[in-house]
């Protein structure tokens, strides 16, 4: 089992760099080299899968096909992370099912090679099993300080750098050199160049890791192989779902209530009026971040697809003297990400001095306000600055970006940081799997979505963008109303 505390782990050797612990920065090259992989094939998928294996249907089917195999990807990687969060509580612990992990997803990348839309799609489910196992990176970064430290939030914010960093550089990488020049397919190779280093970096210090030796309660010498045994058996049922949506959906719905139904329990079990609360203000904030992801994950579909089809080239059409790919829109989020963040860290610490600082609850509903007027950009330039082809400026869909971006550092760096406040301490990884399973939630409401802008041309994506607008700012009023009420059932976790 867990300690029941989590100062009850020594905290890392090695003294620190930057006044923080060494061990820290290794996690943070591991975070680059993982999300480097992810976003790296991620970036082309959609675009590659309608080309690949969809290009026999009619163009608007192409691309529905496309954004549903592409939100059931998304929808299957977060979801995983509940059983991932599960197995590294229970099974392998944190430190070797993250190093399982990291090996696994190479092997899946490889695959992905393979232009065979069978073996394409067996290789994906794959990575995305694998992937789950992945979930206790967040939690060790959280283990390198004392639950206390208050240099805990600025180490989650240095870690949402290093996934932000790894997602900037891996579309020119992975896209515009090796895909563009060698063919997509080849991206997937670039991406497990990537995974390679992590797992590398990771099996030089995994011995040294705060809970290393940690005995769960299930664990045996023979877990590692039964944890293999049981990824190998899932790959089919996993690859039968990517192929039929409908399936995914209800796949996801059955999951969240399972998820729902298990803090339930575990909060009357445990007969604590006060977590039991804390879980429910958990599950509010897990709404809300479901419906922010929801409407920002459309910018690897459909907003991927209509920048393809209707935003006009950056700066006439080359950068640099590199011709401009539309992809390349792909690393604007995490451009401004690594711009941003450095001042978005120090504007919290600057506020709660003055005593202004918004409450965790409060700063969700930001999220959900900026990334709602970011759609509204869009409306306006669909319906009032399109220019002569039909296509509107880049620097509008630039603009839409800036606004989620924004609303996104406003919500997700403090999403993670409060898990391990808000969940008892011997369920960190798997309400940390639950938090990430919200963004499976997230990308198969985005799927849905997206289905609404394939047939209709540019107006399709104006009624869109229109109820994203209203709806997202509707649910931001809510939850800026409501965060009062929701923070006295955080129970003095802020």
């Amino acid at each position: 089992m867990h300690p029941s505390d989590e100062t009850t782990y020594p905290l890392p050797q090695g003294g620190s760099f930057l006044g923080h612990p060494r061990m820290l920065w290794m996690l943070l090259w591991v975070t680059v080299g993982v999300n480097f992989a992810f976003y790296g094939f991620r970036a082309f998928l959609a675009p590659y899968a309608a080309e690949t294996f969809f290009a026999n249907l009619p163009h608007d089917e192409a691309l529905n096909q496309a954004n549903f195999l592409f939100a059931g990807f998304g929808s299957m990687t977060y979801a995983t992370a509940i059983l991932g969060g599960w197995v590294a509580d229970n099974v392998l612990g944190e430190v070797q099912s993250l190093r399982l992990s990291l090996w696994l997803v190479i092997a899946g990348l490889v695959g992905m090679v393979m232009p065979n839309r069978e073996a394409f799609t067996l290789s994906l489910a794959f990575f995305v099993l694998a992937a789950g196992l992945n979930i206790p990176l967040t939690v060790l970064i959280g283990r390198n300080y004392a639950k206390d430290d208050p240099k805990r939030e600025a180490g989650y914010t240095l870690f949402y750098m290093a996934i932000n960093f790894g997602a900037f550089v891996a579309p020119f990488v992975c896209a515009t050199w090796i895909g563009a020049t060698y063919g997509y397919r080849w991206g997937f190779m670039a991406a497990a160049v990537g995974a390679l280093f992590a797992a590398a970096v990771f099996e030089w210090k995994q011995r040294a890791m705060p809970g290393a030796g940690e005995q769960v309660r299930y664990k045996r010498a023979w877990s590692t192989p039964l944890v293999l045994l049981v990824t190998l058996a899932l790959i089919f049922p996993c690859a039968w779902l990517l192929a039929h949506p409908h399936a995914m959906d209800a796949f996801v719905y059955f999951l969240m209530l399972v998820l729902v139904a298990y803090f339930v329990a575990s909060s009357l079990r445990r007969r604590d009026r006060a977590q039991g609360q804390r879980y429910i203000a958990l599950l509010l904030l897990f709404i809300a971040m479901v419906l922010f992801w929801a409407m920002s994950l459309l910018s690897a579909s459909a907003l991927n697809f209509f920048a393809r089809d209707y935003v006009a080239p950056l700066w006439g059409g080359t950068i640099l003297g590199v011709r401009w790919d539309y992809i390349l829109f792909q690393s604007v989020n995490p451009l401004y990400i690594l711009a941003l963040a450095p001042f978005m860290a120090m504007l919290w610490p600057w506020l709660d001095k003055r005593g202004i600082n918004p409450s965790t609850p409060r700063k969700f509903g930001i999220g959900l306000l900026l990334v709602a007027l970011g759609y509204g950009v869009m409306l306006y330039a669909i319906n009032y600055l399109q220019l002569p082809g039909g296509k509107v400026a880049a620097w509008t869909l630039l603009l839409c970006y800036l606004g989620s971006t924004i609303g996104e550092l406003a919500l997700s760096p403090i999403g993670y940081g409060v898990i391990g406040k808000l969940a008892a301490h011997d369920e960190a990884a798997i309400a940390m799997g639950g938090w990430y399973f919200g963004v499976s939630v997230s990308y198969n409401l985005a799927g849905q979505i997206a289905a609404f802008t394939t047939t209709g041309g540019i107006g399709a994506y104006a009624e869109v963008f229109k109820w994203l607008l209203i709806g997202g700012g509707v649910l931001a009023v809510i939850y800026l109303v409501a965060a009062p009420w929701i923070l006295k059932l955080m129970h003095g976790v802020k």
